[in-house]
């Protein structure tokens, strides 16, 4: 019995510092992001391997089919990159917590999906949670296409580059916190509880 309760206490956190971020604001620097990434993407990427640069500069900028968007194969990327990220996260998770399956659940309504914390972690490692994907699956592709000229892998960077935007806004909001104070999701994704380590 003690152990079962000594268990409990793990998921019951005491009272924190609560964080949120608007849905409008993140609906914004989605957008923003979305927007300074495509253009200047699309016109470096454009003037580096050879596109027409008028082109690109007047129509071409606005037209997502230059990087496969409207392609099969870009709705596969769209499809499966989205499911890549929360896999990766899901995982980063699941070790993160010290593999324990109950420290996450899922979530999903009309606004947003994802894994939420249940059981308090650090913030470096809900740092590494938050920025690693966006590196991984974002980051580097898009410099790895943009060297290479492979016109898929740099739509997959600035598509996940976009999608993962979100997350680093929410860590840059979390930057005033020490690393070894606790962190535990709210009910709605990006929200949270911050557990101080010192007060």
């Amino acid at each position: 019995m003690d152990t079962k309760d000594k268990r409990l206490e793990e998921y019951i956190h005491p009272e924190g510092m609560e964080v949120r971020v608007g849905r409008s604001r993140m609906a914004a620097v989605a957008f923003l992001t979305m927007l300074i990434i495509t253009v200047i993407g699309a016109l470096s990427y454009g003037s580096i391997w050879g596109r027409d640069l008028d082109y690109q500069s007047g129509y071409g900028v606005g037209q997502a089919d230059d990087f496969e968007a409207f392609s099969l194969s870009g709705l596969v990327i769209m499809i499966f990159c989205p499911l890549a990220y929360l896999l990766l996260q899901s995982v980063l998770y699941y070790w993160l917590s010290g593999k324990d399956h109950h420290a996450i659940h899922w979530n999903m309504n009309w606004n947003s999906w994802g894994f939420l914390l249940r059981k308090p972690m650090p913030l470096k490692y809900y740092r590494v949670i938050l920025l690693l994907p966006f590196c991984i699956m974002g980051v580097l592709p898009l410099i790895h296409g943009f060297c290479m000229g492979n016109e898929m892998i740099f739509f997959i960077g600035i598509f996940c580059m976009v999608g993962g935007s979100g997350d680093c806004y929410y860590c840059w909001k979390l930057r005033s916190f020490s690393d070894n104070d606790k962190i535990v999701d709210g009910e709605k994704p990006f929200s949270a509880t911050i557990i101080k380590e010192t007060y």
